[in-house]
């Protein structure tokens, strides 16, 4: 088995249906062996499954110093990291064979799987949250707050996990695409559209900041898309925390590019990106700095961060858990990508939570909000329906 590290060349795509049953295979034969799975598609990549076969280590070191593989935080900031034991890299070159046993060439993945399934959170409740924050605002407690649900959905009776994967990837093509399955932590599904930071081979640093969401009409072109108030000013918040988080740090040599509108599955947001050459600056070390500074963003949390954490946790009644925590590839071919852990659910067996959460500012109307993160459960609902 290849233990490499990843190497970009001229690729060959399997087709659905191949990759379904390798991602099957492959992950299944992983769980019988105990081993923990980190399987995700960076936009533009095929996708890739890492393996390793000892429990997660909980990092407590800058990420520059971690070895190859994929770290997996919570919204606290807690991170763990799977290390890259063993690499397969789903395309039609060098693809090691299958490791088919009787056990699971005709089944699905059967993923691990953990205790602490949540109620769906109630219209009631969440307006109220919204209303109440709004209330915060307008009293100069802070400027914006994200308060999150959640909803507990039926899976179908077909579901197959290694299938909803390879759809999300074709569906959301630029989104990252994980399902990270341990047996710590059980399995979670994400298709997110939002970078925490990235770490190029060359030393180039990006980071975004996206806000803003309104549903994606085929017909408009992006560039005609119309911004209200409350959205533009939302996405201009987001920016400022991270350039003051560079102010900190005393950076001045970045490029911004934005605002524009992107498109993230069935939503339109508001983005713009942020870039450093880090070796132009001498600062190697930018992505672990940039990843302290930034996690929780005021993308998921609110500003100013103090007063945003302590009414989040006085008004949410669930446990994010993962949910707006970050993960993704770390190290690999000298490459890092984590991505915000949004549009993500975890998985039982057979009823998963899903979770959403909007941007609350002054402008905010709390049936707007509610509608906002019904939306965005769809990024998901879609493909599982």
């Amino acid at each position: 088995m290849d233990s490499s590290p990843i190497k970009h060349k001229a690729l060959h795509f399997l087709t659905a249906e191949k990759l379904t049953e390798h991602i099957n295979a492959w992950a299944g034969w992983a769980t019988e062996n105990k081993q923990n799975i980190a399987l995700y598609r960076t936009p533009g990549h095929p996708p890739y499954m890492l393996l390793d076969g000892n429990p997660l280590t909980e990092v407590c070191q800058p990420i520059e110093e971690l070895n190859q593989g994929f770290i997996f935080a919570n919204y606290e900031g807690k991170a763990w990291h799977l290390e890259a034991a063993q690499t397969i890299e789903f395309t039609n070159s060098e693809q090691p064979p299958l490791p088919l046993t009787e056990n699971h060439k005709h089944g699905s993945w059967k993923y691990y799987t953990q205790n602490g399934m949540q109620e769906t959170t109630s219209k009631k409740a969440y307006t109220q949250w919204v209303a109440q924050a709004v209330d915060a605002i307008n009293e100069g407690q802070l400027t914006k707050l994200v308060p999150t649900k959640l909803k507990l959905h039926t899976l179908g009776q077909n579901f197959d996990l290694a299938k909803t994967f390879v759809t999300l990837c074709h569906t959301y093509p630029n989104a990252f695409v994980s399902v990270v399955s341990t047996k710590e932590f059980g399995t979670w599904l994400t298709a997110t559209p939002e970078v925490l930071i990235k770490v190029s081979s060359t030393g180039i640093f990006e980071t975004m900041a996206l806000a803003g969401t309104q549903k994606h009409t085929e017909e408009k072109p992006l560039h005609q898309v119309a911004w209200v108030d409350k959205d533009i000013e939302e996405q201009a918040m987001v920016s400022r925390y991270i350039i003051n988080r560079f102010k900190e740090i005393r950076l001045r040599e970045f490029i911004e590019k934005g605002p524009q509108t992107v498109k993230a599955g069935n939503l339109t947001h508001l983005c713009t990106t942020f870039t450093v050459d880090t070796k132009a600056t001498n600062f190697h070390n930018l992505g672990g700095v940039m990843l302290n500074l930034l996690h929780p963003t005021s993308a998921v949390c609110g500003m100013p961060k103090e007063a945003a954490v302590a009414l989040i946790h006085s008004l949410e009644t669930h446990d994010r858990k993962f949910y707006t925590g970050y993960l993704g590839p770390v190290n690999l071919a000298n490459e890092t990508a984590l991505y915000v852990n949004l549009r993500c659910m975890e998985l039982f067996q057979h009823q998963a939570n899903l979770f959403a959460g909007a941007g609350v500012t002054a402008f905010s109307e709390p049936e707007k909000e509610w509608e906002e993160t019904e939306l965005k459960f769809n990024t998901l609902l879609t493909i599982l329906s």
